[in-house]
């Protein structure tokens, strides 16, 4: 017989409204992908706030504990401290930041005559014309940057990451303001006898997170100080505009560091072969050391991962969304870790428990029933 919904009769076609039934899933799931598709931007925020949401949480619960906070009251605290450090940082570092840039940009003229005057470059100049098509592709730069719709596109730019920011940051306090709430709504939701496994789901979840945030930015700030320190012994000039690329860079997972290392290593080489060969130097051996000793440290504490999935998640993020897929990466991979132990985890115990329902079965029936001393002596 058909299944209910087709024709009753054996070997007739579905019935019409079993087709309609079809027909109309098919169009609502074209249409729920057509909107998630043009509202990417919009779910991209709402996954950035979630996500950020999850990483201020220990901040917050720790101020409504020791402090006897509201909860928003926790989470405005917690962003006025961050508005300080920023303001803090920008007090410190912005006046060097902008010195130091100032003097680099002074002395591109120079590094530019000193590579003019280089053996290599006067060859390559004579065999393929390249300081001719450097200058062109300079002159086209400068062109395109000082053009007349550079100005719009710039602060359309400003304008929309603003909107972004803005954005983000209302529905990160409003993810952290009710997300305990949505938490306990989704423990309701399940019967009492998967609420345990529910509740180590999504403690696994939060743990990734908050422990990948916190351990990003300490990769990133031992990075960035470590390059400091290097270059403040080496005499690289520009310290505070190099060490605070090498921070940003490392917070990209796996090419951060790499990425992080060309610009100072390039000025190092202005300064001499000597210390050129000394930036390298130090980028490996602090490479070898943030690979082997501080990323597997902080990972086998969060995520968890084994280095090969690492890598194939970062490749896949960086491929669907650029930079913040990049960024995500790691933590939605340990995410789907989480998930997938713990299906293969309750898998195994469905499997150990109708086996040894199976055995109980067979033994009632292939055990004899032994007769009791009354019934013997009857």
């Amino acid at each position: 017989m058909v299944a209910v919904g087709l024709r009753s009769r054996p070997g007739d076609g579905p019935s019409a409204a079993a087709v309609a039934r079809i027909f109309l899933t098919l169009v609502a799931l074209s249409a729920l992908l057509w909107v998630a598709w043009i509202s990417r931007t919009v779910i991209l925020w709402v996954a950035v706030a979630a996500f950020l949401a999850v990483a201020i949480n220990p901040a917050v619960g720790f101020l409504q504990t020791r402090l006897r906070l509201r909860r928003a009251g926790a989470i405005g605290l917690v962003y006025l401290g961050l508005l300080a450090l920023v303001a803090g940082a920008a007090l410190v570092f912005v006046p060097p930041l902008i010195e130091a840039a100032r003097g680099l940009v002074e002395a591109i003229p120079g590094y530019v005559d000193r590579l003019q005057r280089s053996a290599w470059v006067r060859e390559l100049d004579r065999e393929y014309d390249a300081l001719e098509q450097l200058r062109q592709r300079a002159t086209e730069l400068v062109g395109s940057i000082a053009g007349p719709d550079t100005a719009v596109t710039f602060a359309t730019r400003i304008v929309n990451g603003l909107l972004a920011l803005v954005s983000i940051a209302v529905l990160a306090f409003l993810f952290s303001l009710y997300g305990p709430r949505i938490r306990v709504w989704i423990e309701q939701q399940v019967d009492d006898d998967d609420r345990d496994r529910v509740v180590g789901v999504l403690d696994g979840i939060y743990r990734v997170i908050a422990g990948y945030v916190v351990g990003v930015f300490a990769v990133a700030f031992l990075g960035a100080s470590a390059a400091a320190l290097f270059m403040t012994i080496a005499g690289i000039p520009y310290a505070p505009v190099l060490a605070l690329f090498v921070g940003l860079m490392a917070l990209i997972p796996l090419v951060g560091s790499a990425l992080g290392a060309i610009p100072y290593v390039a000025v190092g080489f202005f300064q001499g072969i000597a210390v050129g060969v000394a930036g390298i130097v130090f980028f490996v051996v602090y490479q070898q050391v943030e690979n082997n000793v501080v990323q597997p440290f902080i990972h086998r504490r969060t995520v968890n991962l084994n280095p090969l999935w690492i890598i194939i998640a970062v490749l896949v993020g960086t491929q669907v969304l650029g930079i913040v897929g990049a960024l995500v990466a790691i933590p939605v991979a340990g995410i789907l870790q989480v998930l997938v132990q713990d299906w293969l985890r309750h898998r195994d115990d469905g499997d150990g428990a109708e086996e040894r329902h199976a055995t109980e079965v067979i033994a009632t029936v292939v055990t004899p029933e032994v007769p009791s001393a009354g019934t013997r002596g009857a």
